[in-house]
């Protein structure tokens, strides 16, 4: 047990428990099914469980906070598409970067062919023109008009699909 996060409650000398973060490993698709029954199971038994986290680019696992591992094997107890909680306790800086979006503007550089995601363009694939990061817009060349038509979309707007030459 790490010893240094812990402190002691003045009133009762207990030793109170910090937070810490588990996975949990699930059946794939079913994370966020796991989430919620997990979230109500331990709503229900009054289990000490702070959060629960469905990555969104991480494939068959949740991260759950709470004070030791055995309150999140209570929490997925019984719950079917809840396999098991991974050993060993997971880095909040860690699962900070799991949570962060990727700047998608800033892998994108002229040539690069993209899929517009959103806005009346959407569907539609586009080759950048020109990256103004700062102001976190696109300006792109839509490929699938009759005619030269050149927009500027903002930077989130956009997916890579494909590299290229490719």
């Amino acid at each position: 047990m790490d010893k240094h996060n812990d402190s002691k409650d003045e009133n009762t000398g207990t030793t109170i428990q910090q937070p810490r973060l588990f996975a949990v490993r699930t059946v794939a698709g079913r994370e966020i099914d796991t989430a919620l029954l997990a979230a109500q199971h331990a709503e229900d038994e009054g289990i000490p469980v702070y959060a629960i986290v469905v990555p969104p680019r991480i494939k068959s696992y949740i991260i759950v906070e709470a004070p030791a591992a055995f309150h999140v094997a209570n929490t997925i107890r019984g719950i079917r598409y809840a396999k098991n909680v991974v050993p060993g306790v997971l880095d909040y800086n860690d699962v900070e970067r799991l949570l962060k979006p990727e700047a998608v503007i800033e892998t994108l550089k002229p040539g690069d062919i993209v899929e517009i995601i959103s806005g009346p363009f959407r569907g539609m694939k586009a080759q950048v023109v020109r990256v103004q990061a700062g102001k976190n817009e696109v300006v792109l060349n839509v490929l699938e008009v009759e005619y030269p038509l050149q927009i500027t979309v903002p930077g989130d707007s956009v997916r890579p699909a494909r590299e290229r030459g490719s």
